[in-house]
């Protein structure tokens, strides 16, 4: 029998929903272990970067998770002093992007990675040498429709990366996947659609300071012109996570505008509490599992919510149609959180791309005698304990 192999991911765990793209690999790591042969580490930056490239002796790959504000010159020694040399002797090096919207802000990870597994990504790769005002396409998109300026922000502009670091990138699993939405699959009964008497939610509402205010306030404002026709919920006050999922199993419709990225957790709550998700286009977004299909999982709306009472009383008119694909994007997603879909969706964005690359997992395709439990956490990284 071979050994099992190491993947060892590293991250600083600062930014709870972020360091979710791991969540799934961590929970299914006894599938992972007996399918490929994979022991599943975790550690951090921190120390790896003082451990050194010794931490990662045998280490079949290293899975990289940066933060946005991380330190320019820390990911610089950790790049050369730790990545370099492991990668040099054979290892691998996996670049797992937690960010929530498209882009990738790490450039000189990318270039130094075999590959990138991103939540979601432009479905034209082409659009990754595009610079953009601002860290995405939604920062641009603020700036060029309502005027906002990024020059004070952190991340000014980004963008424009080689085409041949943007062929790196691949779609893994997005917020789908993450242990809140587990949680909740398992916890909600089958939606009650005779009991909703919502038509509309759209729970959106953030600071006017905040720079994704333009988005969510224009789906907020449009949803409240529709008030004299529908039974419409656009509050601007905070409830408890309870209370909200309450008014997500009440509504007929919930109105998920984007936000720091396209997807959020909104889109799979509202979908598991039956509601119909409508939500501005995402024909330009890659992403799995993809519960973004118009007319089966989801309805598209125009950017500016213009068609929304057209979109809102076609579906609200067509009662089954509306239950339809209600349940069909439940279905989908009850099934994208088994053990089985992740394990094909690992293999097929992680396990066969470092094949073709040539990695030193060569052999996880016959497994080894599997591990006690698949994963050795050298340092846990706990959910916060508010909302």
């Amino acid at each position: 029998m071979s050994q099992p192999r190491r993947l060892v991911l590293a991250s600083d765990a600062r930014h709870y929903t972020a360091h979710q793209k791991f969540a799934p690999i961590l929970r299914h790591a006894p599938l992972l272990a007996r399918r490929f042969g994979i022991v599943i580490e975790t550690m951090s930056l921190e120390d790896l970067s003082a451990a050194g490239p010794g931490a990662l002796d045998g280490a079949a790959a290293l899975g990289l998770m940066l933060d946005f504000d991380a330190s320019a010159h820390d990911i610089g020694v950790l790049l050369e002093d730790v990545v370099a040399p492991i990668r040099a002797r054979g290892a691998k090096i996996i670049l797992f992007d937690g960010d929530d919207d498209l882009g990738v802000l790490w450039g000189d990870a990318l270039a130094a990675a075999d590959i990138c597994v991103k939540k979601h990504a432009y479905r034209d790769r082409a659009a990754y040498g595009r610079e953009t005002i601002g860290k995405s396409n939604l920062t641009d998109h603020v700036a060029r429709t309502y005027g906002q300026s990024f020059k004070g922000d952190m991340i000014p502009r980004s963008g424009g990366l080689p085409a041949a670091d943007a062929a790196k990138i691949r779609v893994g699993w997005n917020i789908a996947l993450d242990d809140k939405i587990a949680a909740l699959s398992r916890r909600l009964p089958r939606p009650d659609h005779d009991r909703k008497d919502i038509d509309i939610l759209c729970r959106a509402s953030v600071a006017d300071a905040v720079w994704t205010f333009p988005m969510r306030d224009a789906a907020v404002r449009r949803a409240e012109t529709l008030a004299d026709d529908f039974r419409v919920h656009a509050p601007t006050d905070r409830v408890s996570q309870a209370a909200y999922t309450g008014e997500l199993q009440r509504s007929r419709i919930s109105l998920s505008p984007f936000g720091y990225g396209e997807i959020c957790w909104r889109d799979f709550e509202s979908i598991l509490a039956g509601a119909l998700l409508v939500k501005p286009s995402m024909e330009h977004v890659e992403t799995a599992p993809d519960l973004f299909v118009p007319g089966e999982t989801y309805v598209p709306v125009a950017w500016d919510y213009s068609d929304l009472a057209e979109v809102a009383a076609r579906y609200l008119d067509d009662e089954p149609l509306r239950r339809r694909i209600a349940e069909q994007a439940r279905g989908r997603l009850l099934a994208a959180l088994s053990g089985e879909w992740f394990v094909e969706r690992f293999e097929e964005t992680v396990v066969r791309p470092l094949l073709r690359a040539g990695s030193g997992v060569s052999s996880v395709l016959h497994p080894p005698a599997p591990a006690a439990s698949g994963v050795s956490t050298r340092r846990d990284c706990a959910e916060p304990s508010t909302q």
